[in-house]
């Protein structure tokens, strides 16, 4: 696994906004808000990070 760090990301909504994101580009991921932190599998990092920015959030 592999984590994220999510700058922006301060409320359940931000949470909710990364989680559809990524389910609907097809990865699995954990969102921590919290930690600021998304932890996906090693092989989808790189899509991740890109679905993370096309929303707004900076990794």
């Amino acid at each position: 696994m592999a984590e994220i760090r999510v700058e922006g990301m301060h409320c359940p909504m931000c949470v909710k906004r990364i989680s559809e994101a990524l389910e609907n580009a097809g990865i699995t991921a954990e969102v921590n808000l919290e930690t600021k932190t998304v932890s996906v599998a090693d092989a989808d990092v790189n899509k991740a990070k890109e679905e993370i920015e096309d929303i707004g959030f900076e990794v």
